[in-house]
């Protein structure tokens, strides 16, 4: 007989109130009737098992449900400054999981640096808002932009700047793009950013930009293509302005629009639209213009991607997907495609403080596998890949 345990039901509406999960949505998530869930919130009786499941889902630890004191009141994570049709987007449990985790990571390191007597100041931050001008010359001076970094620095060396300053910096590989971009959270010690890695380079390298631009006027907030809010838009021409700089721009002296947006997008890491954009604010490109360039190198571009699809068509009637062919690798390559992944997605800033504590003795093997999210076969590896990049 399969043994049930009695839990306190309003934990586990709150748990999934609290991600965003309606009783439709976290059904389907757990493969079961929606009549099944809304009996265990009601009853709070449900088998261990499907409890550990419950708790897995909401992220939460299964002891959670066991609470006998009144859930307090649900709170969002972060400003989500995403909006259509002048309505809020709202924030899909993906996204509040990896802003739960960014969060619970900075508290992590902040105890660990409390024991190691270290400073993990943001010196850059502001508590009063400053003007375009003055977060645009703090941007510059605080990571040292010049036209030879603009030209030539890849993601990785830019996060490596920014970290440098004490940002943590994420990236997030689950969530598709059109969800959101990047987060921002603000603080004195350990801000954090966080970026989609599924974006191209150089929308990575505008999306830092812009989410450190939120950092230097005190906004906290999730960034993506739905943004309406004046903060999101005055960090994006912050970007704009650094990594497009006008100066240089207004120096290419050639009447035809074509050959304009080919040198810029040659000479500078700024993706497509951000190109064209920044060009209409500099009065280079017409509206009429600006509306041609967008069709003719964003919109219909990802138009041609989409039916570039590898799906093909059998029989009139069935769809069959091409499968990529799979390779076998051993067990140290693999190792290897792990930490180059972990470190990646962790940042050098997080991986080196949980060494660090590792080696002080702070935390156990155990628990470095653990907040690394990797298996402790993999730990090696991670430090190789670490050491040759430099650590600091």
């Amino acid at each position: 007989m399969v043994q049930s345990i009695e839990v306190n039901p309003e934990w586990i509406i709150w748990s999934r109130k609290s991600l965003n999960y309606t009783v439709e949505s976290a059904s389907k998530k757990l493969k079961i009737k929606e009549s099944t869930l809304n009996e265990w919130e009601s009853t709070g009786v449900l088998t261990y098992k499907n409890l550990n499941r419950l708790a897995k889902l909401y992220d939460v630890s299964p002891l959670l449900f066991l609470n006998n004191t009144t859930p307090p009141k649900i709170e969002q994570y972060i400003k989500d400054y995403r909006t259509m049709n002048d309505k809020r987007i709202l924030s899909s449990p993906d996204i509040l999981k990896e802003i739960k985790h960014a969060k619970r990571k900075r508290l992590l390191l902040l105890d660990i640096a409390k024991n190691l007597n270290k400073d993990l100041s943001f010196k850059y931050y502001q508590e009063e808002q400053q003007k375009k001008e003055e977060i645009i010359s703090l941007i510059k001076d605080s990571l040292d932009v010049n036209a030879v970094k603009l030209n030539n620095y890849t993601v990785n060396h830019w996060i490596r700047e920014f970290e440098s300053l004490n940002i943590l910096i994420f990236k997030f590989y689950n969530i598709k793009p059109e969800e959101i971009k990047g987060y921002a959270f603000n603080n004195s010690q350990l801000p954090i950013i966080g970026i989609n890695n599924r974006n191209s380079d150089k929308e990575k390298i505008f999306s830092l930009f812009n989410e450190y631009a939120h950092l230097l006027i005190g906004k906290d907030g999730i960034s993506g293509d739905y943004n309406r809010e004046k903060e999101e838009q005055f960090c994006n021409s912050i970007a704009s302005e650094i990594l497009l700089p006008k100066k240089e721009i207004e120096k290419i002296k050639i009447s035809n629009v074509n050959s304009i947006i080919r040198i810029v997008s040659a000479r500078y890491n700024a993706d497509m639209e951000t190109i064209l954009y920044r060009l209409w604010n500099l009065n280079i490109l017409s509206d009429d213009e600006l509306e041609e360039q967008l069709i003719k190198r964003v919109y219909n571009k990802e138009k041609k991607e989409v039916e570039e699809d590898t799906t093909e068509l059998v029989d009139d009637s069935v769809l069959v997907k091409d499968k990529p062919k799979k390779r076998k690798t051993n067990p140290q390559q693999r190792y290897k495609t792990m930490a180059s992944k972990n470190l990646n997605q962790n940042g050098h800033l997080y991986v080196e403080l949980l060494l660090e504590a590792y080696d002080e003795e702070l935390i156990t093997d155990l628990d470095l596998s653990n907040e690394l999210g990797v298996p402790h076969t993999v730990i090696p590896y991670v430090i190789d890949k670490l050491n040759s990049g430099g650590r600091r």
